[in-house]
């Protein structure tokens, strides 16, 4: 907060290297999804239902883990029922982006736009965030407990 006489003005800090780095990690996952989007065949030749399945869900649950990760170190905080929001909102992102990849994919000679894949890309959403509070909740879980120990001689 600034002073000068009897104005106060709040500032704000410049984002931290850590907000910046996992906002870049973020985006740059999403550009690595766009990229293999736009090819004809990304995993070279006609991948198996299995390997394509396996592909949405793993590159969407590391989007929704890395999405997670920027939008809660962004709200700075650990209220109770905060780690549910940012989830649902990390949730909402990755659904709207696996939405702009299906209609990116209409445009790609060889793909096509698919519901289905829309539907495993959220599923791998839940799991990535489902990983991400689970592993969370038992950090700060973990964290309380050696507060409390230590406290204790």
């Amino acid at each position: 907060m600034l002073t000068r006489g009897r104005i106060r003005l709040k500032t704000r800090p410049l984002p931290t290297a850590g907000l910046v780095v996992r906002w870049l990690l973020a985006a740059g996952w999403m550009g690595g999804i766009f990229y293999l989007s736009q090819q004809s065949s990304p995993l070279g030749g006609s991948p198996s239902r299995i390997e394509a399945l396996t592909a949405h869900l793993v590159l969407y649950g590391v989007l929704a883990l890395l999405l997670y990760c920027a939008l809660w170190a962004a709200a700075r905080g650990e209220q109770a029922g905060q780690g549910l929001f940012v989830a649902a909102l990390a949730f909402a992102l990755t659904v709207l982006y696996g939405v702009s990849d299906e209609l990116h994919q209409a445009f790609v000679p060889g793909r096509t736009a698919s519901e289905a894949d829309l539907l495993v890309d959220a599923i791998g959403a839940l799991l990535g965030l489902g990983g991400a509070l689970v592993s969370q909740r038992a950090f700060l879980a973990l964290r309380a407990r050696l507060g409390d120990s230590s406290s204790h001689p």
